[in-house]
């Protein structure tokens, strides 16, 4: 029989979770948000300058970057580990409340890239603003560099990034999709049905560990895709 004490614990777990998930979504823009038009500005300085030390402006923006990515990270991390601990504990509600832990968990590895990478999750906003004849010429000669070389110290910083940020993936998605398949083989074992609901994911999350490590293995191609918006 569940004591009170235990229904109070239990209560007290989904209580953090909802709290923490509306933390997550609510405290991050308090520390401010990144403009986006800020960002073809400060990139166009920084490949003017040539080296690859970040300008001043950038530099700014890189910082306010990685301490949004942070902030999440320090609540996604306590959001993850509270409602795993509120599946196993609640058996009734474990379909739900493990389907929101997935989300946690992809929630999670999304802000740790962005930790890993702040630079690296700027560079979409280059492709996403106004058109400007400014930025498009540097993003021809990035374009150029990239298929022909030789590669500037710039572009260099800006390819490790963006190599860096899929390295994290890849490797956190290689450590969820093991999770995964772990959880669908126990739960095969006791009820076979539910065994194949860890297993799809399981399977989408093996898709995006290739195509995170084929992008490692060959980056120029998809990179220039996303500074073209894709």
């Amino acid at each position: 029989m569940t004591t009170s004490t235990a229904r109070r614990r239990d209560a007290g777990l989904l209580t953090m979770a909802v709290l923490l998930a509306v933390a997550f979504f609510l405290v991050p823009p308090l520390l401010g948000a990144v403009r986006p038009g800020a960002v073809p500005r400060a990139f166009v300085d920084y490949w003017s300058a040539g080296g690859p030390a970040f300008p001043p402006d950038l530099q700014q923006l890189v910082d306010q970057q990685f301490r949004l990515h942070l902030a999440r990270v320090a609540i996604a991390l306590p959001l993850l580990a509270a409602l795993v601990a509120a599946a196993y504990r609640l058996p009734r509600l474990r379909l739900p409340i493990g389907a929101l832990a997935l989300a946690a968990a992809v929630l999670l590895i999304a802000e740790v890239q962005g930790a890993v990478s702040p630079f690296g999750t700027l560079l979409p906003a280059l492709a996403s603003g106004p058109a400007d004849a400014q930025l498009a010429a540097v993003l021809a000669q990035v374009r150029d560099q990239a298929e022909h070389g030789p590669v500037s110290p710039a572009l260099d910083v800006m390819l490790d990034e963006y190599v860096r940020w899929h390295v994290v993936k890849a490797a956190l998605v290689g450590l969820l999709a093991a999770v995964l398949v772990g959880l669908s083989v126990v739960t095969w074992r006791r009820r076979r049905w539910l065994g194949l609901l860890p297993a799809v994911p399981a399977v989408a999350a093996l898709v995006v560990l290739a195509a995170n490590l084929s992008t490692v293995a060959n980056p120029v191609a998809p990179f220039l895709l996303l500074l073209q918006g894709s």
